[in-house]
């Protein structure tokens, strides 16, 4: 169903007819037009009704819409899902990726809680967020990408979604498309909701309570609606659930023939479990002649278990290993507060002021990791030693005061010292302010001026100051005989761990403390050394914009030429402060320096509809459609954009619609900006020799390329990486950026058959490729470009990586990295990679009477034609396509069953997922077999409601339930990673909720 614009002045009756007539017409998914104005109690003709604004066009219609698809949400949609915040809810749309959602919005530093949407999977930064058609303030630190957990939820009227380039319509960032919040402009009355749910495993609830009213005044030519809205969720960790407590690891496969083709019948790998890590755990675990030992809760220690079979040097099954579930969080808590106000007063007949107002502020909480170390160095004249663990260090030549090859070296995952997280603030405020009305009798106009402003404060918690840590640990006896930090007692100390001087912070009021053992850390010493850093960032936005519109300049054979422009001024500033303490990379933090920027840009749009024909045999109407936007940036200079659509009518019931669009969008503050910072990176080692492994040398287009290469390096032909952690490098802005530009198309039918009333159905071919693309190339892609070179090694990529030499590498921060092993590597922004999406969307809508009742059937799918992503656009063969993987499933589409008699109402939703890919379709296609299993099934998700309005109260009450059938992700999936989280990571969700007006 699509939703429009309705103005207010100069409505007449039968405005609910129109807007009927265009919802039908412009996917195929509505009431028939004739039902909705027999509702109304009068017979639709064309001279009686109001021209309606679509989005996507500037220019009012009358009977016809834009040449674009657009997808829409209504409110009473949205209550039928019990949804309590907007970006969940809109990530289910097959249009748009589940990119950002509450369950994985904590992957990335101050991003917990965010609500960033995705269209097409472009990126967040490529989807255009507008409310009421105005834009609207950034939510992220450098980005203008709103966060739409700050939109009220009881105060949308509609959502409506059109994809495909709108930058000549609405500026920058619509390279994917754009999603148009409408708020309800009347209310009458007021209304009072509350909902409270609870998951069907662990201790986790939802809860949620609303405040709406509305009323008119000055005799009825103003009107005014507010809301306050409270909504919270407790954080949930993985833990409580069982799929937290699995254990499942991929290991070779005891069965596998090498003697034949590695197939899913014949897999180089499988899951076993239960089974981890053993090279860390929470007590602390190490290597003494060949022999890996683990510390006990009491200090002792003992051979680490190992009874089942290992994989390398760290992975094992039926062993001791660190249980990193226990430590991470599925959802973060979140508390929403939100105030809006919206007033309209018609100052005269052809003149209105309008006036929006919200304030909202988010917190969000969650706990991570603790802090870890690989390794931590122990002299031997630590006075915790026991004369057990004293002696084994003597007897493996472990007894070296300054030699740190030659210390005990511990890995631990600190547990007792603190887990790390995040509160997160964000609070937002947005004003929009303006008039509207008639200048003559055709002519339209708006004038309108916006202010926004997000502020956020993120304390990241536990975040320990790492000298202050490895003084604690280095303990010692004073003169006195009293343990004792080495640095109180010698305040030229030597830190073993980075090889200077301790700081001068860690003198101050050191407490010693053990590392033997989990527990071994005491609390005094956990408040001495850990820190809650704090981090402030401050968004602004400014919009000042006038535009005129005339639905019919003039007329034509075919009927009239509709036309709009204006221009527009916006400026967005960003600034970030970060703790001071932290940006030197003192603490266990990224070490990120403070960051700001700004820029405005100047803007001059116009747009045109052309009548072509009209009225002859196969063409009711033939409309062309073109638009235009002209840019002056501060920072990038001018830009150009352009639409064009063709839309024809062959009948009442067929309608075929087309559109071209090049849009651009220009570096935001961030990667412009963004000084260069310390960044960690997950990389797969093509150079690893292993069988199965994801990026190893066997997965190679040219495996003997890669080896050669590989070996070029240094590196031997049986190389394993034994790194466990993640590579430390360096990211950062450009200010020599450039602006993207993208090219669209798209085309479709409308279908609305006589002989099936309330039956309408819409098929869109769209296509979106992106070129000059901004990105820094991933660690892992420029040491993979490095090896598969055919010049060889001496090449840009190899420059940007860093391996360790002969003997390993001792970073500053003290990590070791063995011979060969990646320890840094640079990537900054550049316009070089380049994107394409091609696919088709399906909406078929049948509304109609089933006994005694009226029934609804709704679908909506997206079925994916390509998903090609290239890192190096220089190089058009060089690309992956990322089609079946699981972030990118063939189909993805939802289908919804809706019934009303009398006061009950029921829904049924159904959303489906595609079977899809484990790995990469490129890793698959060149080992089908390197792991079982390789693919996920189809998922389909079932929710439910209903409802029953109390007759004569004003009361109505529902029940709801989400994933009716409890039904769990794919093995190992936790909905954390944007790859997966189209998966329901909460298990069966039950809910109560009552609405009561008057």
């Amino acid at each position: 169903m699509m939703a429009v614009h309705i103005h207010g002045l100069q409505r007449s009756r039968l405005t609910a007819a129109v807007v009927c007539a265009i919802l039908i017409s412009a996917s195929g998914a509505g009431y028939a037009a004739e039902d909705a104005a027999k509702a109304d109690g009068a017979a639709a003709t064309p001279t009686d009704i109001d021209a309606v604004t679509v989005t996507g066009s500037r220019i009012k219609r009358v009977g016809f819409v834009t040449p674009s698809p657009v997808i829409g949400i209504s409110s009473e949609e949205i209550r039928s899902t019990g949804a309590v915040t907007i970006a969940d809810l809109m990530t289910t749309l097959p249009q748009l990726s589940a990119t950002y959602t509450l369950g994985n919005s904590t992957r990335s530093i101050g991003t917990a809680g965010l609500g960033l949407l995705d269209l097409r999977g472009l990126g967040t930064t490529r989807t255009l967020v507008l409310v009421n058609g105005r834009r609207h303030v950034g939510g992220l630190s450098g980005s203008t990408a709103v966060d739409v957990n700050t939109i009220p939820v009881e105060l949308i009227e509609r959502v409506e979604v059109i994809t495909g380039g709108a930058s000549a319509v609405y500026g920058a960032d619509a390279v994917a498309g754009v999603v148009n919040f409408i708020m309800k402009k009347k209310f009458d009355g007021y209304e009072l909701r509350a909902q409270t749910g609870d998951a069907s495993e662990g201790d986790f609830s939802r809860s949620f309570a609303s405040f709406t009213g509305g009323n008119e005044f000055a005799g009825g030519k103003g009107s005014i609606v507010y809301s306050a809205e409270y909504s919270k969720q407790d954080r949930f960790g993985r833990g409580d659930r069982k799929i937290g407590r699995e254990f499942m690891v991929s290991m070779p496969n005891p069965n596998y023939n090498p003697a034949l083709p590695p197939t899913q019948e014949n897999p180089q790998r499988v899951f076993m479990g239960p089974g981890g890590n053993s090279s860390i755990s929470y007590g602390g675990t190490f290597n003494a002649g060949g022999t890996r030992y683990q510390f006990n809760p009491d200090g002792t220690f003992r051979p680490t278990r190992f009874d089942g079979p290992r994989d390398g040097p760290n992975t094992c099954v039926n062993c001791d290993f660190v249980d990193l579930n226990g430590v991470a969080d599925l959802q973060p808590g979140f508390d929403r507060y939100s105030v809006n106000t919206l007033l309209n007063y018609d100052i005269n007949e052809n003149h209105k002021f309008f006036f929006e107002g919200k304030y909202t502020k988010t917190e969000s909480d969650f706990l991570a990791q603790p802090s870890f170390d690989q390794p931590l160095r122990i002299r031997r004249d630590n006075a915790l030693l026991s004369p057990q663990l004293a002696a084994l260090m003597d007897a493996n030549g472990l007894n070296s005061l300054t030699d740190r090859a030659k210390m005990l070296q511990v890995s631990r995952f600190n547990v007792d010292a603190g887990r790390r997280g995040e509160n997160v603030e964000r609070k937002t405020q947005r004003y929009v302010a303006g008039f509207e009305g008639f200048l003559s009798e055709n002519w339209t106009y708006e004038v309108s001026g916006v202010y926004g402003k997000t502020e956020i404060d993120r304390l990241n918690l536990n975040n320990r100051i790492n000298d202050r840590w490895q003084a604690g640990m280095d303990v010692v006896r004073d003169a006195s005989g009293n343990l004792a930090c080495r640095v109180s007692v010698d305040p030229n100390a030597i830190n073993p761990n980075t090889g200077v001087r301790y700081l001068d912070l860690s003198r101050q009021g050191c407490v010693p403390f053990s590392i033997f053992g989990n527990g071994a850390v005491n609390p005094q010493a956990a408040d001495w050394f850990n820190y809650d850093a704090v981090n402030r960032t401050k968004i602004t936005q400014q919009v000042f914009s006038a535009s005129v519109a005339n639905s019919s300049l003039f007329e034509l054979p075919a009927g009239g030429v509709g036309f709009a422009g204006g221009v527009e001024y916006r400026k967005e500033t960003s600034e970030e402060i970060t703790d001071p303490l932290a940006a030197q990379g003192l603490t266990f933090l990224n070490a990120i320096p403070s960051r700001k920027g700004e820029y405005s840009v100047k803007e001059i749009f116009a747009e045109t509809t052309i009548p072509l024909l009209a009225d002859l045999p196969g063409v009711q109407r033939l409309s062309l459609d073109l638009a235009g936007r002209y840019s002056d940036y501060s920072t990038v200079g001018e830009t150009k954009t352009w639409n064009v659509g063709l839309d024809w009518a062959v009948n009442d019931s067929f309608r075929v619609r087309a559109s071209l669009a090049q849009a651009v969008r220009a570096p935001n503050i961030g990667e412009l900006f963004s000084p260069q910072t310390q960044n960690f990176a997950t990389i797969n080692d093509p150079c690893d020799t292993r069988p199965g492994r994801t990026n190893s040398v066997n997965t190679a287009a040219n495996p003997a390329l890669r080896a050669s290469n590989c070996a070029a390096l240094g590196l031997p032909a049986n190389y394993q990486n034994t790194y466990g952690g993640n590579y430390p490098g360096v990211s950062g802005g450009n200010p020599d950026l450039n602006v993207e530009e993208a090219r669209s198309f798209s085309y479709g039918f409308v279908w609305q058959p006589e002989f099936i009333q309330g039956f309408g159905v819409s098929v869109d071919y769209w296509r979106v490729n992106l070129k000059d693309a901004i990105g820094a190339v991933s660690a892992e892609q420029m040491a993979t470009r490095c090896v598969d070179s055919p010049g060889g090694v001496n090449n840009d990529f190899c420059a940007a990586i860093k391996r360790a030499p002969a003997g390993g590498y001792i970073d500053p921060q003290g990590r070791t990295f063995p011979a060969g092993t990646i320890y840094n590597w640079t990537a900054l922004n550049e316009n070089l990679a380049r994107s394409r999406r091609a696919g088709v969307d399906i909406e078929a809508d049948y509304r109609f009477e089933m006994l005694g009742g009226q029934a609804s059937l709704r679908f909506v799918g997206t079925r994916l034609i390509s998903s090609r992503e290239w890192a190096f656009q220089d190089f058009p063969n060089e690309y992956k396509e990322y089609l079946t993987y699981v972030s990118d499933p063939r189909w993805r589409a939802s289908l919804n069953a809706s019934y009303k008699i009398g006061q009950w109402r029921a829904s049924w939703d159904m959303r489906y997922i595609d079977g899809n890919l484990r790995v990469e379709p490129g890793s698959y296609n060149s080992n089908p077999g390197q792991v079982n299993p390789i693919r996920n099934p189809s998922y389909t998700y079932h929710n439910l409601q209903v409802g029953y309005k109390v007759p004569n109260t004003g009361l109505d009450l529902y029940v709801g339930a989400d994933n009716v059938f409890d039904k769990d992700p794919p093995l190992n999936y936790f909905g954390e990673a944007a790859a997966n989280s189209n998966y329901d990571n909460l298990g069966r969700y039950v809910y109560a909720g009552a609405t009561y007006k008057f």
